[in-house]
């Protein structure tokens, strides 16, 4: 037996407004004007960013607004087709193809600019929408080449070898069909047609505040992004087999696998840049470049159980074992970190910052036994009608710690490329973990150094594991039925019943003050009282 579906749909987007990023602009201290010098260089570690700032002097201030009324445009549409068909009785397949079309954003007067870039990043030229490329050729009105490769197969299959065991199984492509509006609006928000600026000071010449874009020729370049004029959406692909069982004494259980590989994912590049701070691009200003060169991986092994609800009792829990890797944790955001060098994107790769390793979460459910229909207080009388009806829940969640990567924040080379807190520290192979981890040194700060000047860090990402976490829920409720459909839900909650302390955030800028240190603790416990009234 087959069940066919299949349709499709269409859309006319219309996006305008008037936001500008960073009108107000921003300044950036790194402590360089109060440094020793070495060679003409800031010797790390002898300047203060606060010292700097008290004497108006900036190694970098950046701003950005326009062009004002934006209106930008775009279309979709997609079509389908599904099929559920039911090979015998204890096993059925669902299958089907769906294909999708996003076309990347148009302004309607034409206000958009790229950066036109030739193949080593040595120089750089701004293209507006519709125009002749430099190094690119002809290129659309939208700037991005429209990606027409949205074919997105699903593939379902449910099988009960025998009564009491059932076997799932799956395998699907999803594309991010997002990442083109935010593309739109910062391709939007590019001279000529709005003001970008990032200025850089000097040991020599220092970055005065009262007028930082002064000095700036009128020649120089100074769009601050600029993407792949053939960058493909990100893709997911995803696949999942279950097997279930059913045990006596309405228990189930579950043991399942699931697998994830990301491709075309975005990477946020700064290409305009050399190792000793220098800018590759002559009478260019620093500039961010997104790609979608990025990949990940994922795998995912739970275990689950669930005993459904029989004398007032239900109970359930799980355990998932994860491991995930890849150079570029955003899935077509484009704003994920920078990649620290740009000339080995390879050294991006590593933990992703949404792994959780372990993670276990129990919950249950009881009916208190009181009231009508139950052992106690089930004569209808007022005992009953105050104490009876009320069910006692809660969920117990206990899960690794997120990754963190180590930083270098304001040094003087990576803000003088125009980006900061790109720049990883050195490791040097040592223990990163203390047996006895406290507020003041959570991890061994030892094994991490500020890499020497003009060099990148060895530090892969997210190389520390943070703070983990455990938390105890518990709510009572009651259901207060009133003539003519009306009722009350009465509820009183808590969370962090036990009141535990638990760290969240951890300070891994090698070159902070409190390097090593908690900086964060998750909320404590809370009890609310909630009253919902239905008529």
């Amino acid at each position: 037996m087959h069940t066919v579906r299949f349709g499709g749909e269409f859309r006319y987007l219309r996006l305008d407004n008037l936001s500008n990023s960073n009108p107000r602009g921003s300044f950036v201290f790194t402590g360089l004007y109060t440094s020793l010098l070495a060679d003409g260089r800031a010797v790390a570690g002898t300047g203060l960013d606060v010292a700097d700032f008290l004497l108006g002097y900036a190694q970098q201030a950046s701003v950005q607004y326009g062009p004002g009324d934006l209106r930008m445009r775009g279309r979709e549409w997609n079509v389908f087709l599904q099929d559920d068909w039911r090979l015998r009785g204890n096993l059925t397949l669902n299958y089907g193809l769906r294909y999708e079309y996003v076309a990347p954003y148009v302004e309607a007067s034409n206000q958009l600019v790229n950066l036109d870039v030739n193949s080593d990043f040595t120089a750089a030229v701004p293209v507006e929408a519709g125009q002749n490329g430099e190094f690119t050729g002809q290129t659309p009105r939208s700037l991005v080449e429209p990606d027409r490769n949205n074919v997105a197969p699903r593939l379902g299959l449910a099988w009960r070898p025998r009564s009491g065991t059932i076997v799932r199984a799956g395998y699907g492509i999803n594309y991010n069909l997002g990442a083109y509006g935010q593309i739109g609006q910062k391709l939007a928000a590019q001279p000529p047609f709005a003001t970008t600026s990032t200025n850089l000071g000097t040991a020599v010449v220092p970055l005065l505040v009262v007028d930082p874009f002064a000095g700036i020729p009128s020649s120089t370049t100074t769009n601050s992004y600029g993407i792949d004029r053939t960058y493909a959406l990100g893709v997911a692909q995803i696949w999942n087999a279950d097997i279930q069982k059913d045990l006596p004494r309405n228990l189930t259980v579950n043991l399942g696998y699931t697998g994830t590989k990301g491709t075309s994912l975005d990477i946020q590049r700064a290409p305009n840049r050399e190792p000793d701070g220098g800018l590759r691009i002559e009478d260019v200003q620093p500039f961010l470049w997104q790609s979608s060169e990025g990949h990940s991986i994922l795998h995912s092994i739970s275990v689950r159980a669930r005993k459904r609800l029989s004398r007032g009792i239900s109970f359930g829990g799980s355990y998932v074992w994860s491991r995930a890797y890849d150079n570029a944790s955003s899935f077509g955001s484009g704003t994920g970190s920078v990649a620290q060098n740009d000339q080995d994107l390879g050294a991006e790769w590593g933990r992703s910052s949404f792994e959780r390793r372990n993670a276990v979460n129990v919950d249950y459910a009881i009916e208190l036994p009181w009231g009508a229909g139950r052992h106690w207080l089930n004569n209808n009388g007022t005992l009953a009608h105050l104490f009876g009806g009320w069910t006692w829940s809660g969920n117990f969640v206990a899960q690794s710690g997120s990754p963190f990567t180590v930083r270098v924040v304001g040094n003087y080379v990576d803000v003088g490329s125009g980006v900061n807190g790109t720049l990883r520290a050195d490791y040097n192979g040592s223990d990163i973990y203390v047996s006895d981890p406290t507020t003041l040194r959570f991890f061994n700060t030892d094994a991490f150094s500020i890499p020497a000047s003009g060099t990148f860090g060895n530090a892969t990402r997210n190389l520390i594991i943070g703070p983990g976490s455990h938390n105890l829920n518990m709510n009572v409720s009651k259901n207060v039925t009133f003539p003519r459909n009306r009722g009350m839900t009465i509820r009183l909650q808590a969370t962090n019943v036990l009141n535990t302390v638990q760290f969240s955030s951890i300070d891994t800028s090698v070159n902070s003050p409190t390097f090593g240190q908690v900086t964060a603790v998750r909320p404590m416990r809370s009890v609310q009282l909630l009253l919902r009234f239905r008529f």
